[in-house]
């Protein structure tokens, strides 16, 4: 779907037409979830959060500005709201230092993400990429999870276009550091 299609939807709900956004959703539903499991980890708690940002976007639609894609927007909501969630589990550091050291660790502890992951290889990269600072994930997961330009990318992070190439450079270094 165009962004000039999902622009008519927008004004059609805004107009009172709320089936609109259940297109919209539909749209949107799959790429959203993916952002959200990939920051949070867990399929309930992605879905849960994708469940959120379209609530929250639906809320805000007013402020949303048809200049810009809507897919940037509502991305930039999904970002934040997983970090938010992030900042609220109060996730310890030294934890994820640690299990970034041995990337395998995960293997004896049966959490959701350890049934849900088969592979060990797949398990040791979601686990080193969860260690790595938020910004360098964030620009990683935009790029490569959903294969965002760096302009879209530096849309959604609210930062300068040659920053996110700084960032997806270094992110992949540490990413490749890691997992040595």
């Amino acid at each position: 779907m165009k962004n000039s299609q999902i622009v008519v939807l927008v004004k059609e709900c805004l107009n009172g037409n709320k089936d609109s956004y259940s297109l919209i959703i539909r749209h949107f539903q799959q790429n959203i979830y993916n952002l959200c499991f990939h920051f949070l980890g867990t399929p309930q708690d992605a879905e849960d959060a994708a469940i959120e940002v379209f609530t929250k976007a639906y809320r805000a639609l007013k402020d949303f500005n048809p200049q810009y894609a809507f897919s940037t927007w509502l991305f930039r909501i999904a970002v934040n709201h997983s970090i938010g969630i992030l900042r609220r589990q109060k996730r310890e550091r030294e934890y994820l230092m640690a299990e970034a050291a041995n990337p395998f660790s995960m293997t004896e502890w049966k959490s959701p993400d350890t049934v849900f992951f088969n592979n060990s290889q797949q398990k040791a990269l979601e686990s080193v990429l969860s260690s790595l600072p938020v910004k360098y994930r964030t620009a990683l997961m935009l790029k490569y999870q959903q294969d965002l330009s760096y302009q879209e990318i530096s849309e959604i992070m609210e930062i300068p276009v040659n920053t996110v190439g700084s960032l997806i450079l270094r992110g992949k270094k540490e990413l490749r550091e890691a997992l040595k």
